[in-house]
């Protein structure tokens, strides 16, 4: 074998020992991430919405399952069909609120409909991600219908810099007063998915890890194969 291609060789089993190391480490933070979220879940202080987001930027992770407090006036309902709510379906109402300071978010008041409150509207609710997939089917929506709370879809109707993601309000205030509404959504915190289990993980890093100590095995092995039958044929 020649010495360029003897280097072509181990430059091959070098990348690919490389990428199983990378994977190995990949499939470790994996395996903390599934332990993280193992952890109770821990409330965090109450924030003002400005102090964790701002509009026309991505919702940090952060920033998600934080409660905000805000205010503004509501310019617009719709509903969003087909929503989860406790293993049934549901119709949501969300409002879509120009908030004080700058800015429109989206804010999940209740199932159905719901009348607008006017004026200025204290909220105080959990912040989530935006759907990125399709809730309800397009071809079934009617007007003032949305097929995912995501505010993206309102770009058309109304112009203006948007809070990322939507609030399921817990609470509303007008001139101090608590606006009573039965049909309030539960506002439980979200719990990220990442699909296995712990050992899982861990049998997957041994797994790539051993990968790769094949990879720069073999090379050297097959080397010493070579030398070792032309002894035997001197």
């Amino acid at each position: 074998m020649s010495r360029s291609r003897a280097f072509a060789n181990a430059l091959i089993a070098l990348v690919f020992a490389a990428i199983f190391v990378f994977l190995g480490f990949w499939q470790l933070d994996r395996a903390a991430q599934v332990k993280e979220m193992q952890k109770p879940f821990q409330e965090l202080p109450i924030v003002d919405l400005a102090e964790v987001t701002t509009p026309s930027t991505n919702l940090s992770g952060e920033a998600v399952n934080r409660i905000v407090e805000f205010s503004g006036s509501y310019v617009a309902q719709y509903l969003a069909p087909n929503q989860m709510d406790n293993k049934s379906k549901a119709d949501w109402n969300v409002a879509l609120m120009e908030v004080d300071g700058g800015g429109l978010i989206l804010v999940v008041r209740g199932e159905g409909a719901i009348e607008l409150p006017r004026g200025e509207i204290s909220v105080r609710g959990r912040i989530y991600h935006r759907q990125f997939e399709d809730v309800a089917p397009l071809a079934t929506l009617s007007s003032g219908q949305l097929r995912r709370i995501d505010p993206s879809l309102l770009l058309a109707e109304y112009s203006g810099d948007y809070y990322d993601g939507y609030v399921i309000a817990i609470n509303e205030e007008r001139n101090g007063r608590p606006i009573i509404e039965s049909s309030r959504k539960s506002a439980e915190p979200t719990q990220p998915t990442v699909p296995g289990y712990y050992w899982q993980h861990i049998a997957y890093v041994v797994i790539w890890w051993l990968m790769a100590g094949v990879v720069l095995f073999l090379p050297l092995y097959s080397k010493w194969r070579v030398r070792r039958l032309r002894g035997e044929l001197l």
